[in-house]
């Protein structure tokens, strides 16, 4: 709907070009004055922080421009920003979405999208690994008509894989998409970025080959009852979302994910008594 308001202090003016949808009899010098009084009363803040606010509009941009380009990047093992991009896509509307701890977790927090209040459950630095492996059931069971998704990392999700034959007992049709990097990969990502590249017991090997190792995560969940696939190609990854929450089942997909793209740090995590180091993007804030 289309508001007009017309203020001016002869009433014989008001309307004389367009029917307002509001005539106003006054001194335009005192309306103003008087609207722009009652605005800081309603809501202060908007024009005390305006300048500030039109800045985080421009760095939002260049953020965007500085990280969009590879959402769309076809790669085996895929991209994080292809997951969390296909994700945003092909997860409804109404998905309650779960993480655990993990370098998931970091992707995530800046750049899923949430489309409802009070739909994306983490807990940020105060988990142990698996809370978010667990805490969807509770999510499935507060909100049976929803679907539950919970995004876990490999290390996460093999400290608490019981969570299958519970889902199956009750009959609970959660999707748990593993976030496979063959790693512990925060922690290594730490090691790498501390310590000049070197790595120690946070990447799974097996034996002394140095061939990457885990466990067959689809076949584990096939043996305790429930649905299990393995994601290796970027364009497998929408069509086998979408046949797993159609199947109403508990369901597990294996998504092997590039260990060596790491998080563009937007801020800073400083670990006493290592130094820190300024992030990749942007500048370091001080309150």
């Amino acid at each position: 709907m289309l508001f007009r308001s017309h203020v001016d202090i002869d009433p014989q003016e008001l309307g004389r070009n367009y029917a307002p949808t509001l005539g106003i009899m006054a001194d335009v010098k005192v309306f103003t004055r008087q609207l722009l009084t009652a605005l800081r009363q309603e809501n202060p803040d908007d024009l005390r922080y305006a300048a500030w606010l039109n800045d985080v509009r421009g760095w939002q941009a260049e953020w965007e421009s500085f990280i969009r380009p590879h959402f769309g990047d076809s790669t085996s093992p895929l991209r994080p920003e292809f997951v969390v991009g296909t994700l945003q896509k092909h997860l409804p509307d109404d998905v309650i979405l779960a993480l655990d701890s993990g370098v998931h977790h970091n992707w995530f927090m800046q750049f899923w999208q949430a489309k409802r209040p009070q739909s994306m459950l983490n807990t940020w630095g105060y988990s142990s690994m698996g809370f978010g492996v667990c805490g969807v059931l509770g999510a499935q069971l507060a909100a049976p008509d929803r679907p539950c998704v919970a995004v876990v990392g490999d290390g996460g999700f093999t400290m608490a894989p019981y969570v299958l034959c519970t889902a199956v007992e009750y009959n609970l049709p959660v999707v748990w998409i593993v976030w496979n990097n063959f790693a512990w990969g925060a922690i290594r990502d730490l090691q790498y970025g501390l310590f000049d590249g070197r790595e120690i017991g946070t990447a799974f090997y097996k034996g002394q080959t140095g061939e990457r190792y885990n466990p067959d995560f689809a076949a584990w969940a096939r043996a305790c009852g429930a649905d299990g696939y393995t994601v290796t190609r970027p364009q497998e990854l929408g069509a086998t979302v979408e046949q797993a929450l159609k199947a109403r089942r508990p369901c597990v997909i294996d998504v092997h994910v590039d260990s060596e793209v790491r998080p563009p740090s937007t801020g800073a995590w400083q670990l006493p008594p290592l130094p820190f180091k300024e992030p990749v993007f942007g500048r370091r804030h001080h309150s």
